[in-house]
């Protein structure tokens, strides 16, 4: 044995789970987002699962555009979690990605194909937090045993938007599992609920990597062959893993599977239908979250981010507001939300990919208007950050300095700039903004010219060899 056999856990925080939209976007998705409470989703998931591992045991697969929303969140429990995020050249579903995660295990932190693995999504609700770590301890006989445990949410509701495992055998603490059911119709959804033996599929998984490993060399082939390469050679030719799930690569196919069955509160937050349930609601059925007035209106969801929401005579609504965008619909329809989305992909709108609040290793900018000759931003540089040193063709920048102190570099010439103070910046100028104070800087921004775009950019030095790092 190499190191000796430690439990590690995987938590995978790469999907967009754009079903949240106008709140959830593309480059901001909703493990990210504080929807239960004033910590973020993966935020809550790393401390329930830290009842159950050590900080440097705990992986974090994600991609290239989230890996700085990522790191700020492990900074916060442990450098040691930080090093641990591992990041995908490209999406390729669950099973390409647990497929990593155990290489990096076995190469990375130096352990053993006895090791023990949770994996867990990054989205997801779940409480108690002290009922949940119990039963995946409990898991670990099964796992002990050779098995690939899942984990079964005994339904409370007959539910559409979310798979089933139905049950076998009982061997006690966990049960063999019979098959996974597709998401079913109402009707049939309705019979498993009376019938007893189905439990929605909760996406968690526990295994050792030697018997996860022989799995995919039965059932996933076109998988297990990269797992013989090394990191780096995997990273290097991920694109030629299929896109699979772990359900369709191995779970359906495997003999070695087991479940254990967890009563508790559980939601993946998958749609606003899914959020509204799992709410507080008032006298008249509603949930109401931010700045809300409402008159003879039941039964609905209604979120305000910013500004002021008033709904009248409004019955089974979902009302979401953001700074740039807001979602109307009928309660009940939200899995209807990704059909919208495609739409709006296909005319090419910004308003799925970006929020008006856009986070950058330096720290965050937010648009206050925009456009098509002139864009006026607010940029919040961190204590101790700056932009790169880069030049644009065809737009000029004014900045002005409402908080904090400024370094700024026009053509390698240094100038300070202060509160209350204004500085130019030509087009076709190599530039660079520099917080120089003790606080964060905060700088009104107006961008003028004929292209604004952010391709309209050329990087000179880069102050992201970290995340470069991380792509090697």
């Amino acid at each position: 044995m190499k190191g000796g056999v430690t439990l590690k856990a995987v938590i995978l925080a790469g999907g967009k789970g754009t079903r949240l939209w106008p709140l959830s976007r593309e480059r901001f998705s909703k493990q990210f987002i504080k929807l239960i409470s004033d910590k973020s989703l993966l935020e809550l998931t790393y401390e329930r699962i830290l009842d159950l591992v050590q900080p440097q045991d705990i992986i974090t697969i994600t991609n290239k555009e989230y890996f700085y929303f990522v790191k700020n969140i492990t900074d916060k429990f442990s450098k040691d979690m930080s090093k641990n995020i591992i990041l995908e050249p490209i999406g390729r579903n669950t099973a390409p990605a647990i497929a990593l995660a155990c290489n990096y295990i076995l190469e990375r932190l130096n352990a053993d194909t006895d090791e023990e693995v949770f994996v867990f999504p990054s989205d997801h609700l779940i409480e108690p937090k002290e009922k949940f770590i119990e039963y995946m301890k409990n898991s670990l006989s099964a796992v002990r045993d050779g098995y690939i445990v899942t984990f079964g949410i005994k339904p409370t509701k007959p539910e559409t938007g979310y798979g089933y495992i139905k049950v076998g055998e009982n061997l006690g603490k966990y049960t063999k599992v019979e098959r996974f059911v597709e998401k079913p119709s109402f009707e049939t959804a309705e019979k498993y609920l009376k019938e007893g033996f189905y439990y929605w599929n909760s996406g968690i998984f526990a295994f050792k990597i030697s018997t996860i490993l022989e799995e995919f060399k039965k059932h996933a082939p076109e998988i297990y062959i990269n797992l013989s390469k090394s990191y780096k050679e995997i990273i290097e030719n991920f694109n030629s893993m299929p896109n699979i799930s772990i359900d369709y690569a191995i779970m359906e196919k495997t003999d070695k599977v087991a479940l254990v069955p967890m009563e508790l509160i559980w939601s993946d937050l998958g749609s606003w239908n899914s959020f509204y349930e799992v709410r507080e609601k008032d006298e008249y059925g509603n949930v109401v979250l931010g700045d809300v007035y409402t008159l003879d209106t039941k039964n609905s969801l209604i979120f305000s981010n910013k500004r002021l929401v008033s709904v009248i005579g409004i019955e089974d609504a979902i009302i979401i507001e953001t700074d740039d965008a807001i979602l109307i619909s009928k309660r009940g329809k939200g899995q209807e939300v990704k059909k919208l989305l495609e739409r709006l992909e296909e005319e090419k709108r910004n308003e799925i990919i970006f929020h008006t609040e856009v986070y950058r290793p330096w720290g965050m900018y937010k648009i206050l208007e925009k456009n098509k000759d002139y864009i006026i931003r607010k940029l919040t540089i961190n204590k101790g950050a700056s932009l790169t040193y880069h030049l644009h063709r065809n737009r000029s920048e004014h900045w002005t300095v409402i908080k904090g102190n400024a370094e700024v570099i026009i053509d390698d010439r240094k100038y300070f700039v202060y509160e209350g103070e204004s500085i130019f910046v030509p087009k076709g100028k190599k530039h660079q903004l520099i917080n120089a104070g003790d606080t964060p800087l905060e700088i009104i921004e107006i961008q003028s010219g004929e292209i604004l775009a952010d391709e309209d950019i050329e990087i000179f030095t880069r102050d992201e060899e970290e995340l470069e790092e991380k792509l090697r």
